[in-house]
């Protein structure tokens, strides 16, 4: 073998893939996660409705928590096998305690990693159908009325 070849030996195209491919770090998505857990507590023990602050990731109903927590990239997250898991009201914020501490020791890591898109986590919009002109509020767009009435609105926001 000539020293050409045995250089051609040690060179793997398919490692270019390897090679570009960034370390995951837990990290960010440890923080993301905890981060909603907290508003999730915090939202449990308020009196008043919440606003903002995105999703609700639990619902109560007859003194039982329906708790469904996603991922950042709003997939499920995983535990014990469910994604919506129920949780006596009464035990809710020691769960949320519990689930603080098992996702800043790293063991949710694994979940946040895995690769959620087999399909159940591909969400495809389907076009709706285009109304015909003799059912209600379809065919030909917005009526002269509802035209002159949003041109009035437009003119009326550009002036003030």
């Amino acid at each position: 073998m000539s020293f050409l070849e045995a250089l051609h030996s040690l060179i793997d195209p398919a490692l270019k893939e390897a090679f570009d491919k960034r370390p995951y770090d837990p990290a960010s998505d440890r923080a993301w996660v905890v981060g909603r857990l907290e508003a999730a507590k915090s939202q449990y023990a308020s009196t008043e409705s919440t606003r903002g602050g995105g999703k609700r990731w639990w619902q109560l109903n007859n003194g039982i928590v329906a708790f469904s927590p996603t991922r950042r990239d709003r997939s499920p997250l995983v535990i014990n096998g469910q994604t919506t898991n129920f949780i006596p009201a009464e035990r809710f914020n020691d769960f949320i305690a519990a689930m603080i501490a098992a996702v800043k020791n790293g063991d949710f890591d694994k979940e946040f990693e895995a690769d959620n898109t087999n399909g159940t986590t591909v969400k495809v919009r389907v076009p709706r159908k285009a109304k015909e002109a003799g059912e209600a509020g379809g065919g030909a767009g917005w009526s002269e009325e509802r035209r002159a009435k949003f041109a009035a609105t437009m003119a009326a926001r550009k002036a003030g």
